[in-house]
C-alpha cells in the first residue's frame, strides 16, 4: 500500500489521520495483545512514508471494521427514527470525550465515525420521506 493509498483510503473513511491512528493501534490491540507493535505516531508517519508491508492486512481490516462500523450504525439509527417528522433529530457529537461518555460502550471508536453514520441515516430517511432530520451536536463535556 503507498502513501497516497492509505491518506485516501483513510480520508474515504472520514477520520482524521489522528483518529484513523488511534482506531488502528485499538484494534490492532485488540488482535495482536501485548504483541501490539506500532503506535498512533507510526501509523501516522506512514502516510508519508508508506506502511510497513507487515501492517498492511492490519490496515485492510481496519478499514473495513470501521466501514462496517458506520454501515451498521447507520441503518440502526435510520430504523431509530423512521418514521421520520418534521421534528426528527438525530445527535452528532463535536468531540470523543462527548461521544463516549453518552455511548460508553463505543468507548475508543472516533466520534467521526458516529457521525458519518448519522448523516447517512438522515439521508435515507430524506430519500424516502422528503423530510430533512436536523442533526443536533452535543455540546463538549469539557
Amino acid at each position: 500500500m503507498t502513501p497516497i493509498e492509505l491518506s485516501t483510503r483513510r480520508r474515504v473513511t472520514g477520520l482524521t489521520s489522528d483518529e484513523f491512528a488511534r482506531l488502528f493501534v485499538s484494534l490492532q490491540r485488540e488482535v495482536d495483545g501485548e504483541a501490539a507493535q506500532w503506535s498512533a505516531t507510526d501509523v501516522e508517519s506512514w502516510e508519508l512514508v508508506g506502511p510497513p508491508v507487515t501492517a498492511e492486512q492490519h490496515l485492510i481490516d481496519t478499514f473495513a471494521a470501521a466501514n462496517e462500523f458506520v454501515s451498521t450504525l447507520a441503518d440502526r439509527l435510520y430504523h431509530t427514527i423512521m418514521p421520520v417528522t418534521e421534528d426528527s433529530v438525530i445527535t452528532a457529537y463535536s468531540d470523543d470525550i462527548t461521544f463516549w461518555g453518552s455511548h460508553p460502550d463505543l468507548g475508543g471508536v472516533p466520534h467521526a465515525l458516529w457521525n458519518i453514520a448519522a448523516l447517512q441515516a438522515a439521508e435515507w430517511a430524506r430519500k424516502e420521506t422528503g423530510i430533512t432530520c436536523e442533526l443536533d451536536v452535543r455540546k463538549p463535556l469539557v
